[in-house]
């Protein structure tokens, strides 16, 4: 027997398309949002500031910390540090992804 559930990859791969375009409708209505990219569970989402080019290093953080206080936990990442980084478990689920959806756009909102 495996020593953990498997979990099909499939259900990785539907979940996280599901996710990555939940967040490509986010950069649509926040232009901080320069690009959503990844596979499966292992996404990220590159902030930049208002010149629409610049890495955005400080919003990645606040964004980040303000997730992290409603307990939404993400990452940062990339050579500037301005990419939010979306590993979640893989008991990951859909209502846990629409949340994080919401808390990030909420985040993004109050911090622009």
């Amino acid at each position: 027997p495996a020593p953990f559930p498997s979990f099909p990859p499939r259900r990785s791969s539907d979940l996280g398309g599901r996710l990555r375009a939940a967040l490509r409708e986010l950069q649509a209505r926040h232009a901080c949002v320069a690009d959503v990219r990844g596979r499966g569970f292992f996404l990220g989402v590159e902030l930049v500031e208002e010149d629409g080019e610049s890495p955005a290093k400080g919003l990645a953080s606040a964004t980040k910390n303000m997730l992290r206080e409603r307990r939404a936990l993400i990452g940062t990442d990339g050579p500037h540090d301005n990419v939010l980084k979306i590993r979640p478990p893989m008991t990951f689920d859909p209502a846990a992804a629409d949340r994080l959806v919401t808390e990030l756009d909420h985040a993004l909102r109050m911090l622009r």
